[in-house]
C-alpha cells in the first residue's frame, strides 16, 4: 500500500492509531492472528464506537473520500474513468478495513493477556492439589479448573473457579482473598477455610464455611457466614438461602471419596457420578431422574453407590463400556414352565 494511503489512513483514526501501529495491524491481519468470525463478532459491538475516529470523512459520501485520497495519490498521464471508479471504492472500503485490523488487534491482546493466566485443570475422575504463591492451599474436586494471574498475591488475591473446591487461605489482612465463580457469585475472605461448588450445569452455587469468616455474594444479596453455615444460590431463579449444618466438614466429604446427600435428585447425583468416575448417565423415563436420595456412602467404589441406589429404590442399571442406565425394576412374576 503507497505511503501516501497509510499517511491518509492514519488520519481516518487519528488520536486513535500511529503509522507504526498501522503496519502493525496490517501485518497482524496478513498473517491471520485471528479469525474472521472473531473479527465479525467483535466488528458488530465496536463499529459504532470506532466511527467517531474516521473524523473528518465521517458521513462523507465514497467520492468525496475518493478526492481525498486521490491528492495522496501520484498522477499518471491519463486515469481512465473505469480505473478512478475502482480507486474510489478501494479508498472508500481502505477506512473500514483499516478499523478491521484495529479491532484484529485488540482481539489478539485480548487473547494474548487470557493465555497470560495460569490455569490448573482437573479432569474428570482426577483431584488435584495447588499451593498458591501467597501460601494459600486449594484442593481441586474432579471436572474443576482453577485461574489466576501470574502476580497473584501482590496487588491483588483474585481466582476464578469453575467446578469445585475447599480452600486453605492464609492470612493477609491487607489482600482480601476472593473466588470468583459463574452468575456473579463470588466470595471474599481473610483467613479461613471453606468450599465452594460452582459447576456450570448444576442448578445452584454452595458455599459452606468450615472455620473463620467469609463474604459471599452476588449483585443480588452479600451475606457473611459463621462456621458450620452454608449459603446456597439458585442460579436460575436467582434466589439463595442461608442454613446452619450439623458439620461443615461434609462438605468436603468429596476429598476422601466420600458421599453425603441431603434430599438430592438422581439426577444432581448422577451429574457427580459422571465427573468422578469419567462415565455417562441417562435414564429410561424422566421420573427417574427426579427421585430423591438423603444419607452418607463411606469408602465407596462406583458400583457400590450403584447397588446402593437400587436397594433403597425400586431401580436397575445396566453397564455398557462407560455408559449407565437407570431404569425401573421389572417386578413382574417370572411364568413357570412345568416340567415334563
Amino acid at each position: 500500500m503507497p505511503e501516501e494511503i497509510i499517511n491518509l489512513l492514519e488520519r481516518f483514526l487519528s488520536h486513535s492509531i500511529s503509522k507504526e501501529e498501522m503496519y502493525r495491524l496490517l501485518q497482524a491481519y496478513q498473517e491471520r492472528q485471528i479469525s474472521e468470525k472473531q473479527l465479525e463478532d467483535y466488528y458488530a459491538h465496536k463499529w459504532k464506537d470506532a466511527e467517531q475516529y474516521l473524523s473528518p470523512f465521517a458521513g462523507e459520501s465514497k467520492e468525496k473520500v475518493w478526492k481525498q485520497f486521490r491528492k495522496h495519490i501520484p498522477q499518471k498521464s491519463k486515469m481512465w474513468p473505469k480505473q478512478k471508479k475502482r480507486w474510489a471504492t478501494i479508498a472508500s472500503v481502505a477506512a473500514v478495513a483499516v478499523v478491521f485490523f484495529m479491532l484484529g488487534i485488540s482481539l489478539q491482546l485480548i487473547r494474548e493477556n487470557v493465555q497470560q493466566e495460569l490455569v490448573v485443570m482437573v479432569e474428570n475422575g482426577q483431584k488435584a492439589s495447588v499451593q498458591l504463591p501467597d501460601g494459600s492451599q486449594v484442593r481441586l474436586n474432579s471436572a474443576s479448573e482453577l485461574r489466576y494471574s501470574p502476580d497473584f498475591g501482590k496487588k491483588n488475591r483474585t481466582i476464578k473457579l469453575t467446578g469445585e473446591a475447599y480452600f486453605d487461605v492464609k492470612s493477609n489482612p491487607n489482600n482480601p482473598f476472593i473466588v470468583q465463580t459463574h452468575s456473579g457469585f463470588q466470595a471474599k475472605a481473610l483467613g479461613t477455610k471453606f468450599n465452594i461448588k460452582s459447576y456450570i450445569n448444576d442448578k445452584q452455587i454452595t458455599g459452606t464455611l468450615i472455620e473463620g469468616s467469609i463474604e459471599v455474594s452476588t449483585p443480588q444479596f452479600s451475606e457473611i457466614l459463621s462456621p458450620n453455615e452454608r449459603i446456597s444460590f439458585d442460579t436460575k431463579e436467582i434466589t439463595f438461602s442461608k442454613s446452619r449444618i450439623h458439620n461443615a466438614n461434609e462438605a468436603i466429604f468429596w476429598m476422601t471419596d466420600q458421599f453425603t446427600f441431603d434430599k438430592e435428585t438422581l439426577e444432581d447425583i448422577a451429574r457427580m457420578l459422571e465427573r468422578m468416575y469419567n462415565v455417562t448417565i441417562s435414564f429410561a423415563s424422566p421420573d427417574i431422574a427426579e427421585i430423591h436420595y438423603s444419607g452418607k456412602i463411606k469408602n465407596n467404589s462406583m458400583e457400590n453407590v450403584l447397588d446402593l441406589i437400587t436397594i433403597v429404590s425400586p431401580l436397575q442399571y445396566t453397564i455398557t463400556g462407560s455408559h449407565i442406565t437407570f431404569s425401573k425394576k421389572n417386578n413382574k412374576p417370572q411364568k413357570l414352565t412345568p416340567m415334563t
